[in-house]
């Protein structure tokens, strides 16, 4: 399975979760929804791959007789962010949702699963999914070595911004999403329209666009993660060209009206706040 690019995975822990063709056509759905799908029939092998998880935040569906053993263990870790117990009877499940928070509900219908975890998502990525440089290697690093990563990140980025560019920067970029989106037929519609109709000068409106680009650019910020940054390097300097243009022309043209500071949010866990305290 190829690596994920961007900043949630999407589990499903269900004893039968490969075994219909009704469950392999929610996958595909789910897919549409967060890219990054991995299946699970046993509990055991589901709760460790979550418990390794450091750099995204998990989305976990759960059969309604699995979640019983599962819930409890792994709700109270940082990199759980939401929970749907997905199960053929409501009356013996519903409590769950009330007990525990990370829990968004439990379901007997598909498309109402599949519905519910896209609107969540939409919420989701705009206080989970920002674009902001983490400064954050690990617990035990020290300050030197932490503030010795980020100054060299900084230099990447700027090399990055140098760069000459070649006719098969976008082709480089093009296969790596044709690899890590294979199956899933929106974002593959939507990274043939960027072969056919992108130009350095719509990188903003690519960039605010709901599509596989802004969440591989968001990611591999924070994570630091140079190879897909490196994949991404014509865009990310076409984005970089295109702001600078826009703020230049905006200071021209606003002459003495005043400018509003505008800031946006984004939700941390409190162990990295103490950490980016510690670094200050």
């Amino acid at each position: 399975m190829n690596s994920n690019l961007e900043s949630f995975t999407c589990l499903w822990l269900d004893r039968s979760v490969n075994s219909t063709e009704d469950n392999i056509q929610t996958q595909k759905e789910l897919r549409e929804v967060i890219n990054y799908l991995r299946t699970f029939d046993d509990l055991n092998q589901c709760e460790q791959y979550i418990r390794q998880i450091t750099k995204e935040k998990v989305v976990l569906i759960v059969s309604g007789s699995l979640s019983r053993e599962i819930v409890p263990r792994i709700h109270d870790l940082p990199q759980l962010s939401a929970c749907y117990v997905f199960c053929l009877n409501l009356a013996p499940n519903e409590y769950w949702d009330k007990k525990y928070s990370k829990v968004n509900g439990v379901f007997a219908n598909r498309s109402k699963l599949v519905g519910q975890i896209s609107n969540d998502q939409q919420s989701r990525s705009k206080v989970e999914d920002g674009a902001s440089i983490s400064v954050i290697t690990s617990g035990s690093a020290s300050l030197q070595a932490r503030n010795a990563v980020f100054m060299w990140f900084q230099l990447f980025i700027e090399v990055l911004l140098r760069m000459h560019h070649k006719s098969n920067d976008r082709q480089e970029l093009l296969d790596l999403c044709k690899a890590n989106y294979k199956g899933n037929q929106r974002e593959l519609k939507m990274v043939e329209d960027f072969k056919t109709s992108y130009k350095p000068e719509n990188a903003i409106w690519w960039y605010t666009l709901e599509s596989c680009f802004y969440k591989m650019i968001n990611k591999a910020l924070r994570v630091q993660d140079f190879d897909t940054l490196f994949a991404l390097r014509f865009f990310i300097t076409d984005l970089a060209k295109q702001i600078k243009t826009e703020h230049e022309k905006f200071i021209r043209t606003s002459e003495n009206r005043n400018i509003i500071r505008v800031y946006r949010g984004q939700m941390i866990g409190t162990d990295e706040l103490e950490l980016m305290k510690k670094s200050i």
